[in-house]
């Protein structure tokens, strides 16, 4: 007959053999930029411990665009990271080790976005005009797989290089003409700072790409499957919770980050346009982080076909969906 004393030494055995239990593997995840509100969910599962309950010390590290997130993580200085899947995809075909695990901006909200008085309905309307765009982000990764899918020739275009972050006070102080953006990101900043928009988007002329989501390097993946699946079922906890309670993520992201709280209300407004981005007629229904053969495809041939890429890329050499939770 077992005894209280097998018993509990039994009951603290498989406490220690829990995800959440003991030392805890750390992780830096790297975002695409500095904070903004589709960020939120991933600052709300570190408050609320979603990490931690699977066994996971995680790191939020901002970034400074997709580009320089894309070398950070291929260079495996972080194992995962926030970013835009074509940058990505570009990296992928100049060597980069990189793969795509769970898809979060998935209807493409990259667009051009002009003042209201001077509206810029199409790429061929850029021409000899004033563009703004730091050369890391993925806007400006985008925009000539958008311009050759258009037919508009480049070089008609005066594009402005500004630091990153610069592009939108050029624009305000009407410095320049348009800037590329997206839906969740720029139209509320700028909108708060009273600016009237005009906005084109990149998928009405040709560019039907999946936008972005969570990145890995290939290496870490290949070693470290057990520790992506954890960080995706936390993560996919954090979204959801997230969505019930927007307020609450932004408010742990403030809580994180105490310089937020004067631009909350942006924040949570960029956190509202994300979740209506987050999946495509081919996922819809599917959970969240699911990512289609078919989406990546259709813009996987876009690149190539622009020469974007120079040579085809197959699918399932850019994503899997195999580390997110069913």
């Amino acid at each position: 007959m077992r005894t209280k004393t097998t018993i509990a030494a039994a009951a603290l055995a498989l406490a220690a053999l829990a995800p959440g239990a003991g030392a805890q593997e750390k992780i830096t995840f790297r975002l695409d930029w500095t904070f903004y509100g589709a960020h939120a969910p991933f600052y709300l599962g570190v408050a609320k411990g979603l990490y931690k309950a699977e066994g996971l010390d995680v790191t939020i590290a901002e970034g400074n665009g997709s580009g320089n997130t894309a070398k950070v993580v291929a260079q495996g200085n972080d194992p995962l990271g926030f970013m835009d899947y074509g940058t990505m995809v570009k990296g992928v075909a100049g060597g980069m080790p990189l793969v795509a695990i769970f898809g979060v901006h998935q209807k493409n909200p990259m667009v051009i976005i002009s003042h209201a008085d001077a509206p810029l309905k199409s790429p061929k309307d850029l021409e000899g005009k004033v563009v703004a765009m730091a050369p890391a982000e993925s806007t400006a990764q985008m925009y000539p797989v958008m311009m050759a899918a258009a037919g508009v020739d480049p070089a008609k275009v005066n594009v402005l290089a500004p630091a990153v972050g610069a592009k939108s006070a050029l624009f305000l102080q009407k410095r320049a003409d348009a800037i590329t953006g997206v839906t969740y990101f720029h139209i509320p900043q700028l909108e708060a700072q009273g600016a009237k928009l005009h906005t084109f988007s990149y998928a009405d002329f040709g560019v039907t790409a999946l936008e972005g989501g969570i990145v890995a390097n290939a290496e870490w993946l290949a070693k470290n499957g057990a520790a992506a699946k954890r960080f995706l079922k936390a993560t996919a906890a954090a979204w959801a919770a997230a969505k019930a309670d927007p307020a609450g993520a932004v408010d742990a992201a403030v809580k994180a980050k105490p310089e937020l709280e004067k631009t909350r209300a942006v924040h949570l407004r960029q956190l509202a346009l994300t979740f209506e981005i987050v999946e495509t007629s081919n996922t819809k229904g599917k959970p969240l982080g699911t990512m289609s053969e078919a989406d990546w495809k259709a813009m996987l041939d876009v690149l190539e076909k622009t020469k974007q890429i120079a040579q085809p890329i197959a699918p399932e050499k850019v994503f899997t969906n195999a580390h997110v939770p069913q």
